[in-house]
């Protein structure tokens, strides 16, 4: 079994959060994106917009929830 990583909107706790913001933005195989970003991505982790680009150019980058 792969494990995902679910990517959020750092904004979705805000106290006036547009709602757009409290839907996960993606997802991607944690496999995936540690080898692209080149470090371990195990608890939570925040990204920069840089590694936000980097995660996004994924092949296996989804928009929808993985089965």
């Amino acid at each position: 079994m792969r494990e995902w990583l679910v990517i959020e909107d750092s904004r979705k706790n805000a106290v006036f959060a547009p709602e757009s913001a409290h839907s996960p933005v993606g997802y991607v195989p944690r496999d995936v994106a540690e080898a692209a970003l080149g470090r371990d991505l195990g608890g939570m982790v925040w990204f920069s917009r840089e590694d936000s680009a980097k995660l996004r150019e994924c092949a296996e980058w989804r928009d929808d929830e993985p089965a």
